[in-house]
């Protein structure tokens, strides 16, 4: 446990007596408003974008604006209804000890919301490469960001143009074996991370064993070409299976006097080793290459770029 938990159970712990305070109608009223706005936001942001469309052109911040606006007025409304709906509650009942113990749970649910979105800024801004590792090597705010991993699908079609345009980090979960993306930035000076090629050797053996799978071992030539393309994906800013000089995975195995019969190669550039691991295996094409029967041995090559990021390529052949 590091600092980064200890804030982020003493936000849970503070929304919790907050919760006690309100009482629980209050407390879920509250939580309402939260969920309420959220979800007329998703309802009514494409007709708001068509509104804010005809006003001004503001190319791929259209729908993250309309989102955010829709957003803000429908929590402004939810509130005003649940002011109103307060004026029929009895204010004896908000003193009731009863009340206010069953409160402690939409407080606490309210400072999860809090914590989560707190240790998604934490791993995703560009803050000092401290901050960053320390949230990465947070135990709860891991947690957080991988649960939160159905969030981030849903808000992608919102925000996906936007973030690629001032991108400090990218996930790959989907089947990008033909797509160069270009990242809005570049680090020059990453650091190796073979504690993590480790343990995500260890997360894939542990998807093969539930399908009955022989593990795979770990390949140290294959982690050099790994860890040669991450690095090199962060020097030149680009995000992609074929490199600057057009050499595929294959091509670049080759060239490091690697034999096989079949090969293969995953990509992922993300905050923490578990949200990349879960994108790979949510992606059929990538988990296809982790649960190969062929495949007997894989290179992990893992770059820590910070705030930026883990870059990782895992390398197949048997």
């Amino acid at each position: 446990m590091n600092w980064v938990d200890l804030i982020l159970i003493v936000i849970v712990a503070l929304a919790a007596w907050g919760g006690w305070r309100r009482g629980f109608i209050r407390g879920t009223l509250d939580l309402f408003t939260w969920v309420g706005s959220i979800a007329l936001g998703f309802i009514f942001y494409p007709y708001m974008a068509e509104g804010l469309g005809k006003l001004m052109s503001i190319g791929p911040w259209l729908l993250p604006l309309a989102f955010i606006f829709t957003t803000v007025a429908a929590r402004i409304l939810t509130g005003l209804i649940v002011k109103r709906v307060m004026h029929f509650v009895p204010e004896k009942l908000n003193h009731d000890t009863a009340n206010r113990f069953f409160g402690i749970i939409p407080g606490a649910v309210n400072g999860l919301i809090y914590a989560t979105i707190l240790a998604a800024c934490l791993l995703a801004l560009p803050l000092k490469k401290s901050i960053t590792a320390e949230t990465q090597h947070s135990r709860i705010a891991k947690s957080l960001s991988v649960q939160a991993g159905w969030a981030n699908r849903k808000l992608a079609p919102v925000f996906d143009q936007a973030v690629r345009q001032t991108m400090n980090s990218f996930s790959d979960h989907k089947d990008h074996s033909h797509e160069e993306v270009k990242l809005q930035f570049t680090d020059e000076d990453p650091i190796p991370r073979p504690d993590l090629e480790a343990k995500m050797l260890e997360l894939i053996n542990n998807e093969r064993a539930k399908e009955g799978l022989h593990p795979l071992k770990a390949d140290p030539q294959e982690t050099l070409v790994g860890r040669a393309h991450s690095r090199d994906m962060f020097a030149n800013g680009y995000f992609a299976h074929v490199n600057l000089e057009g050499k595929d995975p294959f091509d670049r195995m080759k060239e490091a006097n690697l034999h096989f019969r079949t090969a293969g190669e995953n990509l992922a550039l993300a905050q923490t080793l578990e949200i990349a691991h879960d994108n790979l295996m949510k992606s059929p094409g990538h988990r296809k290459n982790i649960m190969n029967p062929a495949f007997n041995r894989v290179g992990i090559g893992i770059e820590d770029g910070g705030f930026y990021g883990l870059m990782i390529s895992q390398e197949f052949r048997n």
